[in-house]
């Protein structure tokens, strides 16, 4: 049952293509916004709140560890992923406001030689600087995740308590968990005011008799990934289903 009332978040991997150059600003930005908005199916990479509306691009390019710490992460290629206004101008910043890395990690990194336009993987110098700096700050950094001891951090939906958790696939550690958590936090994924209740228009939408799946119709990408789970089961099936998620939105008071 645990199976069929959990929605996975999969990790957004860009696919970078060696031909093509990439950065943040101008041409390789422009080339780099186009990956990620592939990579996210248009969705922001923390909040999945949807970003491409019609035909409108609101997402920003954001810096993984911000490029305020040291300036060449800000052409860093693995270090810049897709984000809403609010994650990236807000939720992401907060807490951000100290010197996390001693000059001699800087300079390391800075004198490291790298073509970071044609860069398509995280070198050792940039996986240094990320892990000290995921020591000060919870957050599972976009685009590519976060992947220690060989655990992919992932965060999953439950449909039953309609939130946002740490994924039940991976046996984490508490502090693993913790971690998560903090990440969820941040970004109020769980938070009265900012959950999101696009699931729930979906299925009052199915009982109100519509049949069809239209992804990216709806303003978050978890109704996507529902749409993914229910797409092999009968129409009555899917009603069951919907109605029950609906009835436990309608008690936990989100609608």
């Amino acid at each position: 049952m645990e199976k069929e009332t959990i929605l996975t978040i999969p990790p957004f991997i860009p696919k970078y293509d060696s031909e093509k150059k990439y950065g943040y600003e101008g041409k390789k930005g422009e080339n780099l916004e186009k990956l990620l908005y592939e990579t996210s199916h248009g969705y922001c990479m923390y909040c999945y709140s949807k970003i491409d509306i019609d035909s409108k691009k609101i997402g920003h390019l954001e810096h993984s560890v911000e490029k305020k710490h040291i300036t060449k992460l800000k052409e860093c290629t693995p270090n810049i992923g897709l984000a809403c206004p609010k994650c990236n101008l807000s939720f992401k910043k907060i807490g951000d406001t100290i010197d996390i890395f001693t000059d001699s990690q800087k300079e390391k990194f800075v004198e490291h030689i790298c073509d970071q336009e044609k860069c398509n993987k995280e070198c050792k110098e940039y996986r240094d600087l990320k892990k000290i700096y995921l020591k000060r700050r919870n957050i599972i950094l976009q685009p590519l995740g976060l992947k220690i001891n060989k655990k992919q951090y992932l965060i999953q939906y439950n449909l039953l308590k309609l939130e946002f958790e740490p994924s039940s696939a991976i046996d984490y550690s508490e502090k693993q968990k913790t971690f998560i958590k903090n990440h969820i936090d941040k970004f109020n994924l769980n938070d009265s005011e900012y959950r999101t209740k696009e699931l729930l228009k979906f299925c009052e939408d199915v009982i109100n008799g519509d049949i069809y799946l239209r992804r990216k119709k709806y303003n978050n990408y978890i109704v996507d990934i529902f749409m993914d789970k229910i797409e092999g089961m009968n129409q009555n099936n899917r009603l069951k289903f919907c109605k029950l998620i609906y009835i436990i939105g309608k008690m936990r008071r989100i609608i």
